[in-house]
């Protein structure tokens, strides 16, 4: 069940307290590039919405990433971050009663070829952002990612058998790139028919068997005709239609990762530092750079 009144109030004593918040790094992954930025969305708003600070980096290339669900073509990204000395500030897009948003193609690459310099004073921007969550979500196939950083992930797929091997290839490829996490798996346009518990029980027995590893069930998201009509208006499915069973679901997962995944070691200003090493030990080989377009806004 929800626990929006005792964390509103944990809220509130931390800010007459004056302690720092929480940091908890997640990473997301998946085979499907509209569910990914469906989920990575969704989660990001719950999240915002439980009075979080939130950040969501999107490494997915575009439309099909979390700022093309939304209709938004954000101006600048990472690549100015990292290449023309922007602030950090102007490169965040703020999503209406939400995250704020860093699209980052091409993520791994841009922060391999930052300057250390640049990047460590960045970090001071970053820290400053006060985040509680920040959300790290990787390209829909198994090339490295900044998403490998976090030590909290989730898989996320659709609730159909077929794709069970393509979403584990994905989870396989991370793993071995970077083994020390912790995974949940969130299933997305789920059935209530009992599907999902046989396919985690499914992937779970190939896990074990094959890397040694035992993953958590986070959820599922059920089909919504509501997150239907919140895609292709390019808005998110709280302001469609708050109490749509998508909604709901969304915001009883955010209460689930607030329990399941415990604040990390590192505070905000370490982790992006620790992004800047970890892009440089894991460059991935060159390739040409994307070019920009000009951005706006789809909807208001």
């Amino acid at each position: 069940m929800p626990r929006l009144e005792p964390d509103d109030q944990a809220a509130g004593l931390r800010r007459l307290l004056g302690e720092q918040h929480s940091f908890r790094p997640l990473g997301l992954f998946g085979p499907d590039a509209d569910l990914n930025a469906g989920a990575a969305a969704g989660l990001a708003f719950a999240l915002a919405l439980r009075g979080g600070h939130v950040c969501l980096i999107d490494e997915a290339p575009g439309p099909r990433n979390v700022a093309g669900q939304l209709g938004l073509t954000p101006r600048h990204g990472l690549a100015d971050l990292v290449h023309n000395r922007i602030r950090l500030d102007d490169v965040l897009t703020a999503l209406p009663d939400g995250p704020r948003l860093l699209r980052a193609e091409q993520g791994l690459a841009q922060v391999a070829d930052a300057d250390d310099r640049d990047w460590n004073r960045l970090a001071d921007d970053f820290a400053a952002g006060d985040w509680e969550w920040l959300l790290l979500a990787a390209p829909a196939d198994e090339r490295p990612s900044l998403a490998l950083a976090a030590a909290a992930r989730i898989l996320v797929l659709p609730a159909e058998k077929i794709r069970l091997t393509e979403a584990y290839a994905v989870l396989k490829a991370a793993h071995h790139k970077q083994p020390d996490a912790a995974w949940q798996v969130l299933f997305m346009n789920a059935d209530d028919d009992g599907r999902t518990e046989q396919l985690m029980a499914a992937l779970n027995e190939t896990c074990r068997r094959f890397l040694g590893i035992e993953l958590d069930l986070l959820g599922a998201i059920p089909k919504d005709a509501k997150l239907d009509i919140a895609t292709r208006s390019m808005r998110p499915i709280h302001q469609v239609s708050a109490t749509a069973p998508a909604a709901a679901a969304f915001r009883h997962l955010a209460d689930r990762l607030d329990d399941a995944i415990p604040p990390s070691d590192l505070d905000a200003k370490v982790f992006w530092q620790r992004l800047g090493l970890f892009s440089r030990l894991n460059r991935p080989p060159r390739q040409q750079t994307t070019r920009h377009v000009q951005y706006g806004r789809a909807y208001g």
